[in-house]
């Protein structure tokens, strides 16, 4: 079986899963319980925290929370923000680019009497600067972007979002930076919050970290015992957070390698894929190198991921958290990729287990899947 469907989910690392048993089996006490054991389970969850703010030069700008995940992240980040700030500072501001569990959230908060303004997005997929300065009011209390797109796999400019946000003090700048660890150098400059999940590089479901600048500005919407600052209350789950910060580390340390492996992979199979008719490459060169997004027109994408996993490829057509919902792609669609090419569009997504074979793999196979459908083709 050939897996190019690492933008869904990745293979566990060992060392995370080795860590996440031994630490249930030697260190399951609860951090907050006062006895000795106790205390030591806290200490080893406070140096853990200060081990991720070292791998990426924190210092003390930012506090870390451990959550289930990036979903749970954005919605505690979002919410948070939202609530604190609804008196005076009602508007937020998004793109239809982001994933289901931003864009879902504040389709929720509008729905609660936020309002929300998408930014515009442009044909080469990143949201359009210009439009967002246009947007930006001292009403304006949130601001979601996130840094890598799990369709296409372009790359938002970060910077100079947060530079444009950051001119008005009431707004803060969210981040889902999930697809971005491991394959390209994560912004922190500027960001206010920032939201990982672990399986997206290597660690286990259930993982996940947000990166919050100023604890005291978000509101609780998750209330019990006060764990985590207040803002994530709940026993925490000392196995899960210590195995996320061996994916984290390994993730962190590889990025320069992967970035530039994947890069080839990335290339090669574009130069393979113009070479048959009807073939459209969707993505863009200067994306992130995990993830080629490519259309088909006159096949459904649906099609495509049957045919290749009766070859044993595994890839899928837009994100695992959408990919049975019927309707035409959002990120696609703001690009104005026509809708044909939409329908028979297929994700291929690579990451730290990818190996030339499998590349030449997929290329033998796609070949045999081209035949197939090349008289559908439009």
């Amino acid at each position: 079986m050939i897996y190019l469907d690492n933008a869904a989910t990745t293979k566990p690392n060992q060392d995370v899963l080795d860590t996440f048993v031994k630490v249930n089996q030697s260190l399951y006490f609860n951090p907050n319980s006062p006895h000795q054991s106790g205390l030591q389970a806290e200490q080893l969850l406070q140096q853990s925290k200060q081990q991720i703010k070292d791998l990426f030069d924190l210092k003390q700008t930012f506090d870390i929370i451990y959550t289930s995940g990036a979903t749970e992240s954005n919605n505690i980040a979002i919410k948070g923000i939202a609530y604190k700030k609804k008196v005076f500072a009602n508007e937020i501001i998004t793109s239809v680019l982001e994933h289901p569990s931003v864009l879902e959230v504040v389709r929720s908060l509008e729905a609660e009497g936020f309002i929300v303004k998408y930014v515009n997005v442009l044909d080469d997929g990143r949201i359009d600067l210009a439009h967002l300065e246009t947007l930006m009011t001292d009403n304006v209390g949130l601001v979601t972007c996130m840094h890598v797109n799990n369709i296409m796999g372009q790359i938002q400019p970060i910077e100079d979002v947060a530079k444009i946000v950051h001119q008005y003090p009431k707004a803060h700048l969210h981040v889902d930076a999930v697809q971005a660890l491991g394959k390209i150098p994560l912004i922190f400059e500027g960001v206010d919050t920032l939201s990982l999940s672990g399986h997206k590089f290597n660690g286990l479901k259930g993982q996940g970290v947000l990166f919050v600048r100023n604890i005291h500005q978000l509101e609780p919407i998750v209330h019990g015992g006060g764990q985590e600052y207040g803002v994530r209350s709940g026993t925490v789950n000392l196995p899960m957070n210590i195995a996320i910060v061996k994916a984290i580390k390994a993730a962190v340390n590889q990025t320069s390698i992967l970035n530039s492996q994947l890069r080839s992979y990335h290339d090669e199979l574009s130069q393979f894929l113009i070479n048959f008719t009807g073939v459209k490459i969707n993505s863009l060169q200067e994306g992130a190198p995990h993830i080629l997004n490519i259309g088909l027109p006159g096949v459904k994408g649906e099609v495509l991921v049957n045919a290749f996993s009766k070859n044993d490829i595994m890839l899928s057509t837009t994100s695992a958290c959408s990919s049975k919902k019927a309707s035409l792609n959002e990120v696609l669609l703001a690009m104005n990729v026509p809708v044909k090419q939409i329908e028979g569009s297929i994700r291929i997504s690579m990451g730290s287990h990818t190996t030339s074979k499998d590349i030449q793999e997929f290329k033998d196979k796609f070949k045999l899947v081209y035949e197939e459908v090349r008289e559908l083709l439009v």
